[in-house]
């Protein structure tokens, strides 16, 4: 059976690497706005057969869900016989829960808004919250960046090195990290204060005199980065922390602020577009092998 890569504007460099990796030639789609801010979507390509959609779900998170279930839908009026969505990563993942009376519950909303469309399954990159599929009507295939991270950084890892969990949801990412690395790992206890502001309670493992890797699925404003290499520090941990992360959202100033951290590195993923930013280098490691292998079956 033949397939096709069809590309969304959400990440087309991402969908250009993946097509490589898998020897395919990058469906024609085009997508357009109407002056009154509507998507028109068209293929100018044969879809008959199966289809991967690559739309990581970031910001703007609805703009990208509706521009997906609008490609889908035309795969499979165009004769589609299977859609898969790769959306490495996933918006509102972090909603799984409700904390306060009046709340939405977002990860269960956006995963019936995503299911309205005609999809056969969904490939996610280390989803915030596992648990999260159970929001999905069809298969999720759930797969993690841990080793490619861990790859990337082992030529320049100092042999004192200690892998640390900013929180204690980033423990199964970073245990999985530290494994492959042959490393001990550490972990943070944190309290969010709200949005942007964090406070680490408590540091669980040794770090004294250790180089710290701090690894964390996703960086959104830095709080939670800055928090964790305060806390190691104050516990013993030697020199500035190595990050890593695998979803690089880095809203507003967070660069910034991981840059005033005086960080000897910062490591992510190409899961999300990264932005040619002087303010803070960063070392990108493509997913899209670890992409295509899952693809290929």
């Amino acid at each position: 059976m033949s397939a096709t890569l069809i590309a969304g504007s959400a990440h087309p460099q991402l969908a250009d690497a993946l097509a490589k990796e898998l020897g395919l030639a990058l469906g024609r789609c085009s997508l357009e706005h109407f002056p009154d801010g509507e998507c028109h979507v068209q293929l100018g390509c044969d879809v008959r057969g199966e289809v991967f959609i690559v739309q990581p779900l970031g910001n703007p998170v609805g703009e990208h869900v509706l521009e997906l279930a609008l490609i889908a839908d035309a795969c499979r009026r165009a004769g589609a016989s299977r859609i898969t969505a790769v959306t490495p990563y996933l918006g509102y993942a972090r909603q799984d829960r409700r904390t306060a009376p009046g709340e939405a519950l977002g990860a269960q909303v956006l995963g019936r808004l995503v299911g309205s469309a005609p999809l056969d399954a969904i490939v996610v990159v280390d989803l915030h919250q596992p648990a999260v599929e159970g929001c999905f009507p069809f298969p999720m295939v759930q797969l993690s960046a841990a080793d490619a991270l861990a790859d990337a950084v082992k030529p320049t890892l100092p042999k004192d090195a200690v892998v640390v969990a900013p929180d204690l949801g980033a423990m199964r990412l970073a245990q999985r990290f530290a494994d492959r690395l042959g490393l001990p790992t550490a972990g943070v206890h944190k309290s969010r204060l709200g949005g942007a502001q964090v406070q680490a309670r408590g540091v669980i493992g040794d770090v004294k005199g250790k180089v710290p890797v701090i690894i964390d699925d996703m960086i959104t404003t830095g709080s939670t980065i800055e928090a964790a290499a305060h806390a190691v520090e104050a516990h013993g941990a030697l020199g500035a922390p190595l990050v890593c992360t695998v979803h690089g959202v880095f809203a507003g100033d967070a660069l910034a602020r991981l840059g005033k951290l005086g960080i000897r590195g910062l490591v992510v993923t190409d899961s999300l577009p990264q932005r040619d930013e002087a303010v803070l280098a960063r070392q990108v490691v493509s997913i899209a092998p670890l992409l295509a292998k899952a693809l290929k079956g």
